[in-house]
């Protein structure tokens, strides 16, 4: 479990972690893997959307608020992994259903934040090029959220 955890922890690099939680170690090896991730995500972003120079003044600056308000979320949801691990061993049917819950809530949460930012995106780019943004943003996370499933061992 120890190393599923340790392997989650090095892979999601989205999501800013309590200090409480993590090792110095394991801090320093998410702050590498979240810019390396981040530096990935910018780069695909850049290559993919070919942004006019009006476009990318505005574009990159609203970006970067998405990207936190998405972090604030997936905060939320790292807790529950954390918390899921803390009780792996002694799981009840009353946490799984609040682990589950809580699971959800944040699930929607996410959607909610990417829907208000489309909103936004609109704004400032054509909807062909909003909707490769949310394709690029939906294989990002899909690929972090495969490697940090591998980790995860299924609930008994």
């Amino acid at each position: 479990m120890k190393y599923a955890l340790s392997l989650m922890f090095m892979l999601l690099v989205q999501t800013p972690l309590y200090a409480q939680t993590l090792s110095a170690t394991a801090e320093r090896d998410i702050a590498i893997s979240r810019i390396m991730i981040n530096d990935k995500r910018n780069t695909s972003l850049a290559f993919n959307m070919s942004f006019t120079e009006e476009e990318r003044e505005v574009f990159w600056p609203l970006y970067r608020k998405y990207r936190d308000a998405m972090s604030n979320v997936g905060t939320r949801q790292l807790d529950v992994v954390v918390d899921y691990a803390n009780h792996y061993d002694s799981m009840t049917e009353e946490k799984a259903g609040e682990l589950l819950d809580r699971s959800l809530i944040y699930e929607e949460q996410a959607i909610k934040v990417k829907q208000l930012y489309v909103t936004k995106f609109r704004l400032i780019l054509p909807n062909t090029k909003v909707a490769r943004l949310i394709q690029i943003e939906n294989r990002m996370d899909a690929a972090i959220k495969l490697k940090i499933s591998e980790g995860i061992p299924l609930m008994e």
